[in-house]
């Protein structure tokens, strides 16, 4: 919780949005000396040295909350068969993940792959996302699309099967990938913590028979004080 930007404001405050007690002097609360973080847009009033007044805590916050979007990595779809049924199911997508100092912070997991060879129809699509829809199915004796690469999270298409004839028995086609877990909320960190994201990875397709596709790796974006970063891949912010 903030300093109060308006009204009374004393030691005691500043002391409890910090750290302390209400006996420190006020150059206890120097910006950067191990109390009021260096980072931070509601610090950058108060000064590092020098002189100090009250006026400059203002509004000031040792905490960031942190809003988050993140998704996992979609599954891939499940391979057709040109006769009879499959067994097993498609790679699944991997987890996103928000962590700092090695403390896991929110995840959201991936999305199941599509079982192999059990459909009893050919043309399952991937499921979709709220970035766009997955990977169509194969037809007849096709294979399933990829999930489009912007359709963060969303399934591979499952791999189409094949229709009976004089010689031969019908084959089941395989099952779109799921999409990935798609979380949305915030988090407290200290100004100045580095945030570390690992954007899950996309499920592979099955690749026997008529082969699935793969599904779409996740996404992430992080929003505070008026700033943002987006990860399409694995990387780091600091929170400052």
């Amino acid at each position: 919780m903030a300093v109060v930007v308006s009204g009374a404001l004393s030691l005691s405050s500043i002391a409890a949005e910090f750290g302390g007690d209400a006996e420190l002097s006020l150059s206890a609360f120097y910006r950067g000396a191990g109390r009021v973080p260096a980072a931070g847009t509601p610090n950058r009033d108060i000064p590092a040295s020098g002189a100090i007044s009250f006026s400059t805590f203002r509004g000031s916050a040792r905490m960031a909350i942190v809003d988050y979007e993140i998704i996992g990595g979609g599954g891939g779809g499940g391979h057709g068969v040109g006769d009879g049924t499959a067994s097993g199911r498609a790679v699944s997508g991997g987890a996103t993940a928000i962590t700092s100092a090695g403390k896991q912070l929110v995840s959201a997991a991936g999305g199941l792959g599509g079982l192999n060879g059990q459909a009893p129809r050919s043309g399952n699509n991937g499921e979709g996302t709220p970035y766009g829809p997955g990977g169509a199915g194969g037809n007849v004796n096709s294979a399933g699309d990829a999930a489009p690469s912007l359709s963060y999270g969303a399934g591979g298409g499952g791999g189409g099967g094949d229709n009976p004839s004089t010689y031969d028995s019908s084959g089941a086609g395989g099952f779109g990938g799921s999409a990935g877990t798609r979380r949305i909320g915030s988090i407290e960190v200290v100004y100045g913590a580095l945030l570390t994201v690992s954007i899950g990875a996309r499920g592979l397709g099955s690749t026997a028979g008529y082969r699935g596709g793969d599904g779409a790796a996740g996404f992430a974006r992080l929003t505070w004080d008026e700033k943002a970063a987006s990860f399409t891949a694995s990387g780091s912010v600091s929170v400052d």
